[in-house]
């Protein structure tokens, strides 16, 4: 570890000085920024701008962009364009090296008078109302963050960012809580393309591979509109990354980080391959090339040809002692602007790499709800080892009014995982651990996503926008090892899940995605009434294999040699025909191909009925077939999935501006949530933290939404937000985890009736000038809560026992906090930030009225983290401190005892509990302008 890091500080040195050859000292500055229209928003193509008393000017592009390279000094700039009233800004003071950023707005003439009127302002009034505007001009119920607020935070990447947009949370660094709902129902795009999910089965997305630094600007959309995906009703969140760069730039950042309960601390682990630091593992891990294709010719191997086949299998069980390492973070971040006259190039790059260690301590219970013992305890003593490599490349050209763009984003995961769990029976304590268990896997995971886009500006206000993607995400856990022991001796001659085995799975999935949109007024040079007509489509293709290997004996083999260690026990002295062999449990739905087919067209109008009155609405139509079919259907429980959905979703958005600072909006939309492949696959997998199988679910249908929203939003000044909104949503066949089994714990997925939800949402972001003076200028305190009511019909009792009538909808958390105060110097070199975080209680697993199975409940958990930060170096350089999880909460799965609507330690059957432990980490960074 201590070597693969000094290599990693090698890597970047040498990258840097590579980088650092191409810069020299620049004397002049620039001025940036991008026009818009007061009323609509939207960016300005072809504004005339011109440094007033010279003959030096530049035209915006298809973005609405412009750059200005001037000398230092103080201008005032002059912008023109046909329709609109003269802007002139004065007081624009340019400084070498950083650019001047400048955004501004236009607004059409009050009247039809042909005499020229130049509308003046200075550059500090020009910047806030720019602000305004982005803020009050969104077409549908949505919060976010621009550039100017990143460049303003201490964050360093995209995840950091998310967790101050309003009503948003980071669970995991992956999985996306909006208005307390769960990553299911809650979506991501980037640069306007769907992000692939990490893992096979949930929606989770990396967004820590995405420096702030490249971030334009992040939206989350709480209401649809028929140009965005159908299938989200929590949020569907927007990241768009800059194109060009103000300036050429290389950022280089370094950092370390410790864990309370796990840095410094005894471990013990399973196999670490020399790849494992860099995320790419090793051989040894790989089913062996001689293995039989499948499971009958695995099977009919006898004699020397058998013993040979086992003792291909690596010996990867040896358990080792260790002591765990504090974490490492590396990032490297270049960018530039060329131009070429009316032509410009971008690019971006960007390479990171962390890595962590942690130790984990769970204790889990099983109950006899009846008689109110336990029927087993559980001690996990576990080590997860995890790197992560991402990179980000970024391409775009520009020509007048079109611009075309290639992004990619590449990122690895691996996990590495040991697990020692020791077992008891006894129905009270004290316990007696008679069992123990062992589990040794690895988790590599990697994406790719490449886009290339253009954007089109045709004159007259019409507007071309089209892309093509190939996204491939890859799921691999190579040599998944569990051994159960009783009674101090190994169990074999049992099925996977009970006793000792190998298992290898790996998933792939293809992903096709293509769309277009035309935008043009209904009436030639009038801006107040759009069309935008599109279309998209979507092709993924999966492919999954699960291939399970159980530890057999045969007859006569000694039975006090199953008292060895894993390790001893399979070594090559006992692996043979006439000692311990493996057997191939391959089922026959456990190797599948999966696919769908996602085709959408819409059309969305954008109408000012009045100057105060907009109205955006439309219609979204999307084809979804699914298919899933085994690789073989021979044999009960293997099923062919072949599904089409055709959905209609209409939206309308009505935004009424009340005043200059405030707006009243009402939507209404149908959405959908779609099953994952995982989840109708007919077979089932082994989990071993909850001791479970999960069971797919082929008969499972998509849930559909209706969403109501009504919102009153204020603004009274730049950054600044009050925000009160109430909203309901009605969910048709939600789907949610329940028990399968009546005897343990397996579980699967189902549809349950009709749900409704009612919630209540306030926001509030406000500048702390009025309080501390000069300090509050870029200090703000923001907090945002919702409050949520769901209701939920439980299924027919004849088809599934589900415990009472109605419930709380699952995965909805009652309410949500989110609080957070942001305080910088009058500098703007050195800042404070608190975060708090808080998700209600809300049902994981449903439960289960034939085996007296009760729901289990996820609790609440306080976070609260803390970051201070210390720009150096005339703010070229950057210090932070990260604390994070300062309470150490532990995280619950708990079982309702007494019926109250929290948890009650002491009372309430706990069913799963572990801590997660305070992080400290500590970053530093340099910009080479």
């Amino acid at each position: 570890m201590k070597h693969s890091f000094v290599s990693a500080l090698l890597c970047v040195c040498l990258l840097l000085s590579s980088f650092l050859s191409a810069f020299a000292v620049v004397d002049n500055g620039k001025v940036t920024g991008k026009v818009t229209d007061q009323k609509t928003g939207e960016a300005l193509i072809g504004v005339t701008v011109i440094v007033q008393g010279t003959s030096t000017g530049a035209v915006t592009d298809v973005e609405g962009r412009y750059t200005l390279n001037l000398a230092p000094g103080t201008y005032t700039l002059e912008f023109k364009y046909m329709g609109y009233q003269t802007k002139a800004v004065s007081e624009v003071v340019v400084g070498p090296g950083a650019p001047t950023q400048l955004p501004v707005i236009m607004d059409e003439p009050k009247s039809k008078d042909l005499k020229e009127v130049v509308i003046r302002g200075s550059f500090k009034q020009e910047t806030i109302n720019a602000l305004y505007v982005a803020q009050k001009n969104n077409v549908a119920v949505s919060s976010g963050i621009s550039a100017e607020q990143i460049k303003a935070s201490p964050d360093k990447n995209t995840g950091e960012v998310l967790k101050r947009v309003s009503g948003a949370s980071i669970q995991d660094n992956k999985f996306v809580v909006v208005r307390g709902l769960t990553d299911r129902y809650n979506n991501a795009t980037m640069n306007n393309v769907l992000l692939p999910s990490t893992e096979p089965d949930r929606k989770s997305f990396s967004f820590d591979i995405i420096p702030s630094g490249l971030i334009d600007n992040m939206v989350i959309n709480k209401t649809a509109t028929p140009d965005k995906p159908g299938d989200f009703a929590g949020g569907l969140i927007q990241v768009s990354t800059k194109d060009f760069p103000e300036e050429k730039f290389v950022t280089a950042s370094v950092g370390m980080s410790v864990n309370t309960l796990s840095t410094f601390k005894d471990a013990k682990t399973g196999m670490r391959g020399s790849g494992d630091y860099w995320t790419f593992g090793n051989s040894e891990r790989k089913l062996p090339s001689g293995v039989p294709a499948t499971a009958e010719d695995f099977n009919n191997v006898s004699g020397k040809a058998q013993d040979d086949l086992n003792r291909s299998f690596k010996n990867n069980w040896k358990i080792n002692k260790t002591t765990v390492a504090p974490g490492t973070s590396l990032q490297l971040t270049a960018g530039n602007t060329k131009y070429y006259g009316e032509r410009k190039f971008g690019y971006v790059f960007s390479l990171t790499h962390s890595h962590s260690e942690r130790n984990e301590f769970a204790e889990r219970n099983d109950y006899d709800i009846d008689n109110h013992v336990y029927k087993r305890h559980n001690i996990d003593t576990s080590n997860k080892y995890s790197s992560a490599l991402g990179a980000v490349a970024n391409f775009a050209y520009s020509y007048k009014n079109s611009k075309i763009s290639f992004k990619n984003i590449y990122n690895r995961i691996l996990d590495n995982n040991t697990v020692l769990r020791q077992v008891a029976t006894d129905p009270n304590p004290p316990f007696h651990y008679l069992s123990q268990s062992y589990l040794l896997n690895l988790v590599q995971r990697y994406i790719l996503s490449s886009t290339l886009q253009g954007e089109h500006g045709l004159g007259n206000n019409r507007r071309i926008e089209w892309m093509v993607n190939y996204s491939n995400t890859n799921r691999q856990e190579p040599d998944i090892r569990i051994s159960n022991y009783t009674d101090s001796h190994a169990i074999i001659n049992q099925p996977v899940n009970g006793g000792s085995s190998r298992g290898f799975f790996k998933v792939n999935d293809d992903i096709f995605n293509a769309g277009a949109s035309y935008q043009f007024p209904l009436v030639k040079d009038n801006k107040d009434h759009s069309l935008k007509i599109g279309g998209f489509e979507q092709y993924r293709k999966r492919f999954s294999s699960y291939r399970p290997l159980s530890y057999q004996s045969a007859s006569g083999f000694p039975y006090d040699k199953l008292t060895a260690s894993p390790y001893e026990l399979f070594s090559n002295e006992n692996l043979g025909s006439n000692g311990i062999y493996l057997l191939d449990n391959t089922s026959p739905s456990g190797i599948y191909d999966a696919s769908s087919n996602l085709t959408a067209g819409y059309f969305m109008f954008d109408n000012f009925i009045t100057k105060k009155l907009r109205v955006i609405w439309g219609l979204r139509y999307e084809s979804y077939r699914q298919q899933l079919k085994p690789k073989t259907t021979v044999g009960s429980g293997s099923y062919t999935t072949d599904t089409t959905y055709s959905s209609f979703l209409p939206s309308a958005n009505f935004v009424y501006a009340l005043t200059d600072k405030s707006n009243l909006r009402l939507s209404y939309s149908n959405t959908v949530a779609r099953p994952e492949f995982r989840e109708i696959a007919s077979f089932s997998f082994f989990d071993f933290q909850n001791t479970a199988a999960v069971f797919g679910n082929p008969r499972l249908k998509q849930t559909r939404i209706s969403n109501i929203d009504l919102r009153y939003e204020l603004y009274p000044g730049a950054g600044e937000t009050f925000a009160v909104a109430v909203f309901y949503k009605k969910f048709k066949n939600p789907i949610s985890e329940s028990w399968y089994s009546l005897d343990n714990n397996d579980r699967t997925y189902i549809n349950l009736d009709d749900a409704n939800t009612f919630g209540a949402e306030l926001e509030v972001r406000k500048n702390l000038e009025f309080a501390i003076g000069n300090w509050g200028k870029n200090s703000y305190v923001f907090a945002n809560g919702a409050y949520i009511h769901s209701s939920i019909k439980n299924p027919n009792q004849t088809v599934r026992n589900i415990n009472g009538e109605t419930r709380r909808m699952p995965g909805q958390s009652p309410y949500l906090i989110n609080a957070g105060l942001q305080i910088n110097n009058p500098n703007n070199d050195m800042g404070v930030t608190i975060l708090y975080n808080r998700i209600g209680p809300r049902i994981n697993i449903v439960g289960d009225d034939s085996s007296n199975k009760l729901d289990i409940f996820e609790n609440s958990r306080n976070l609260l983290d803390l970051q201070l930060s210390k720009r150096l170096f005339k703010k070229n350089a950057e210090i932070k401190l990260n604390i994070s999880d300062i309470l150490n909460n532990p995280y619950v799965l708990y079982q309702n005892k007494d019926n109250k609507k929290s948890y009650s330690k002491g009372t309430d059957y706990v069913f799963y509990t572990y801590k997660y432990g305070t992080n400290f980490s500590l970053s530093f960074s340099y910009t080479f302008h």
